[in-house]
């Protein structure tokens, strides 16, 4: 039996951090949504019980987040076969997409949907948590509110607000535990853009941009320059970078190649940028 999945990858509308917790993770407070940036993902079930895996992206190896979903729902369900798994990445890797996440959890529902709900809702969910604070969000089928360590997810509905996004990523990525790590101590940089904006979901803020814009202030330039802009309603940085995204003026989307074209002249040719859209129920 085969199957083809395609896992869509997350901005952060919102990210407040409320406190450090006792087991070392941080609590959490984040609002997220689907985006039409999407990898590909092959699942094909075969007898010999391991876990087999292609990807054009490392880790190449059990270390990859799809392979120990993969193993952890053999495990789970109790079963004697295993799985060959073929994984596409455009979504970029350390850019708080949650690419990974994304394919991990899209690996659950596969085998899930293979095995005829073997191990049912909640086991799934158990197994997500295990594996990284966001995979439980992309178990579910809509924007939430992702609440503890980000593995208490609850759904909102913003149907109808549909919108543009332009996504601006530097070459570099940022690992999602240093930017934790470093947000306490972190300091504001003057001139940067740090302040809550007012938009139909609420107030759009990330806390840590404090700790990113302070190490990498390219950053804060880009959200900067794209808040000045007419054509955009928007900007923020996704998770714990090194994304930008900017919301785009409902009017101003046909001028969305001319705004893309504009920032790759401003910050260099080789910024990887991308024109999608917010996908708020997942389809």
């Amino acid at each position: 039996m085969k199957m083809k999945l395609c896992p869509s990858a997350k901005i952060n509308l919102s990210l407040r951090i409320l406190n450090r917790r006792t087991d070392g993770y941080h609590e959490i407070e984040t609002l997220m949504t689907f985006i039409t940036l999407e990898d590909s993902l092959h699942l094909e079930l075969i007898r010999e019980n391991e876990v087999i895996l292609e990807c054009d992206e490392p880790p190449f190896d059990q270390t990859n987040l799809v392979a120990i979903a993969a193993n952890a729902y053999l495990k789970a369900a109790n079963l004697k076969s295993g799985v060959r798994i073929v994984l596409e990445k455009r979504i970029p890797s350390g850019a708080g997409l949650g690419g990974g996440s994304s394919d991990a959890a899209s690996v659950l529902l596969g085998l899930e949907a293979l095995h005829d709900g073997r191990v049912g809702h909640s086991g799934l969910a158990s197994i997500a948590a295990k594996i990284g604070s966001d995979v439980p969000f992309f178990l579910g089928h809509g924007a939430g509110w992702c609440r503890g360590r980000g593995e208490i997810y609850e759904p909102v509905n913003f149907r109808g607000f549909d919108h543009t996004v332009l996504l601006i990523k530097p070459l570099f990525s940022i690992a999602t535990g240093w930017a934790y790590t470093h947000w306490p101590h972190a300091r504001k940089l003057p001139g940067l853009p740090y302040d809550p904006q007012p938009s139909p979901w609420g107030d759009l803020c990330n806390d840590l941009e404090v700790p990113v814009f302070e190490k990498f202030p390219l950053l804060g330039l880009i959200k900067h320059c794209l808040l000045k802009r007419s054509e955009i309603d928007f900007a923020l940085m996704s998770g714990s970078g090194s994304t930008i995204f900017a919301i785009m003026r409902k009017d101003a989307i046909p001028e969305a190649e001319n705004l893309r074209a504009a920032v790759r002249s401003a910050f260099g040719k080789h910024i990887w940028t991308y024109l999608c859209e917010t996908r708020f129920v997942r389809i």
